[in-house]
């Protein structure tokens, strides 16, 4: 019977079914967030975000706006209150904002015009643009806004200047869902490119995190995954929001900023003897990958079809001042030191008895070195998290073709604490941004390096765990999905029923190394060889862990449409 009990550990347990929880079950919550320096409140299942979540109706002309799109919304707000969303009466949902706020916004729309003239005078380059008071005069006095905290459901293409993004208080807080007709088109047929252009073009025009189009029979859900879910408007609509729209919602994308990271002043050099071989991982792959399809031209945020320069300044400001976006990623997980396993007496004997008493993890307050405790066959063993760096691509950089020297970034993973270093020659400046996805590619590597730890212990998978220890493993996502019947034998899939969350989000860093963890259980117990796994993101992409890039190039190459862009191939899976 003990056997059933590997890898669990029934700290904080969590009355939840789903894919999630089941194969989760290696290490708790608490110590997955501890991991990964995620140190807010994190809401896992659907009914939890929901339970949490704060929505309110935006006023809207009701001359124009379609009898779809106003049953769609009737709909969607009783299915709200099914769920426990708290549903606010606009009324309810305005403040007023302090004055000194509002000074402040004046004060940063100046510097901002200050500068962009400045740039222009002396000829530099810049990525700010001029924002014209005439515009947002309306916006910056208005001191009714909608409060932090609450997001916002608008129904139709509203007026320049009447936008819900013109009365919220905190762009990062209150996230704006357009409820609008189904583009003319736009259908189940439609491919990947189409649809992602389409989104792109109507986030920018309406100033939205998530559309919501609305056909005759279907519904479609457009958030900045470059996803696009299609619903049945009759068929378990319920489930659908619940699963796939509050997700969207309470766990928006939130891009990484410097001062998320220690940034290291020394720099590392591509051509050294350290980083050489790695570098040329990226540089052989990219064309092959490039011709697979998987890795789509990204998007200038300068090309988007924004109203006025005013909202083009604001979806800079949401990104971060990014140039743009670029979508799937290719990382390599740098050789990684792996940790010893010990009982967990000797840990005891070194802090005192009983700290694994109420956690299944330790912090060293002296250094910060965090162990963790699993159970296994032979008995309760304890480890240290492995620090792991990794090499990765700069936010934006063509994925496919990409300079060393310019558009590599390595990011670093030690004591829950994030590290970031840039190349020799550069410094970290607004076209140097880090990943949307670096908690989850950070997640996997440490995932990784827990998961070969244990196997050199026991002497068991030595491919995997020599790998990771002697030359790295490589890390790769794009916006689609892997054909069923082509994973290779080795590889185990996890994530297939976990809620649609946004990259960047912290679920979907915890959803990477739980179910990373929960798949090798499930080999470990049944004695199979476990060389990585495909991790499904819902409605997002794939993140797959593969011996090297080129190996990975070659597999692609070798399996032609085995991998495709888009949710075609996401179809072909059956829930567990």
């Amino acid at each position: 019977m003990k056997n059933i009990w590997l890898f669990w550990y029934p700290h904080k347990p969590i009355e939840k079914s789903g894919d999630f929880w089941y194969s989760g079950g290696m290490i708790s919550q608490e110590a997955i967030q501890a991991i990964l320096g995620i140190q807010e409140k994190v809401n896992i299942t659907p009914e939890e975000m929901a339970d949490k979540l704060n929505v309110t109706f935006f006023p809207y002309n009701k001359q124009a706006v379609s009898e779809e799109v106003k049953q769609f919304a009737a709909r969607l707000q009783e299915v709200f209150k099914e769920l426990r969303v708290n549903v606010v009466p606009y009324s309810e949902a305005l403040y007023s904002i302090p004055l000194k706020k509002v000074v402040r916004r004046i004060f940063v729309i100046s510097l901002n015009n200050f500068l962009f003239f400045a740039a222009k005078i002396f000829y530099y380059s810049t990525n700010r643009h001029y924002v014209n008071f005439g515009v947002v005069t309306n916006a910056i006095l208005r001191r009714k806004r909608i409060k932090p905290g609450i997001s916002v459901i608008a129904l139709g293409d509203g007026e320049t200047g009447k936008l819900p993004m013109d009365h919220t208080s905190s762009f990062t807080e209150s996230f704006v869902v357009t409820i609008l007709d189904m583009p003319i088109g736009i259908n189940e047929g439609t491919d990947f490119h189409t649809h992602f252009d389409t989104a792109m073009k109507l986030f920018a025009r309406d100033m939205t995190n998530i559309v919501i189009a609305v056909g005759t029979q279907n519904w479609i859900l457009y958030n900045f995954n470059a996803s696009h879910p299609i619903y049945p408007l009759t068929v378990d609509f319920k489930t659908n929001v619940l699963t796939g729209l509050i997700p969207k919602i309470a766990a928006p994308i939130r891009p990484y900023k410097f001062s998320d990271f220690i940034l290291m002043k020394d720099h590392f050099d591509v051509n050294d003897d350290t980083h050489e071989a790695n570098v040329s991982e990226f540089l052989k792959s990219g064309p092959i990958l490039e011709k697979a399809g998987l890795y789509p031209t990204g998007k200038k945020i300068n090309e988007l079809p924004f109203r006025n320069s005013f909202y083009r300044w604001i979806g800079k400001i949401h990104l971060d001042y990014r140039n743009g976006m670029s979508y799937g990623f290719l990382a390599w997980q740098m050789p990684t030191r792996l940790s010893e396993l010990v009982p967990v007496r000797t840990l005891e004997k070194r802090y005192g008895r009983g700290i694994f008493d109420t956690k299944d993890y330790y912090i060293d307050s002296n250094n910060g070195h965090i162990f963790i405790k699993v159970i296994l066959p032979e008995g309760e063993l304890c480890l240290k998290t492995p620090d792991v760096w990794v090499l990765s691509q700069r936010s934006g950089s063509d994925k496919t073709h990409m300079n060393p020297e310019k558009d590599l970034i390595k990011m670093g993973l030690v004591n829950g604490k994030m590290f970031l270093q840039a190349p020799r020659g550069l410094e970290l400046d607004d076209d140097y941004k880090p990943s949307f996805d670096t908690k989850v590619i950070l997640s996997h590597a440490v995932g990784n390096a827990i998961i070969a730890s244990i196997m050199k212990h026991f002497h068991r998978s030595q491919e995997f765990a020599d790998r990771i220890e002697r030359y790295g493993m490589a890390l790769s996502h794009w916006h689609g999905y892997l054909r069923p019947n082509s994973i290779p034998q080795g590889w185990y899939i996890h994530g297939l029923t976990n809620p649609h969350v946004s990259c960047s989000s912290p679920q979907s860093a915890i959803y990477s190394i739980s179910g990373k963890l929960g798949v090798f259980r499930k080999a470990w117990l049944s004695k199979k060889d476990y060389k990585g796994d495909v991790h499904i993101e819902p409605h997002h992409g794939t993140n797959v862990t593969f011996p090297s890039l080129k190996e990975f190039a070659r597999f692609i190459t070798k399996h032609p449409g085995a991998a495709i862009l888009g949710n075609k191939h996401l179809n072909l899976y059956k829930a567990p």
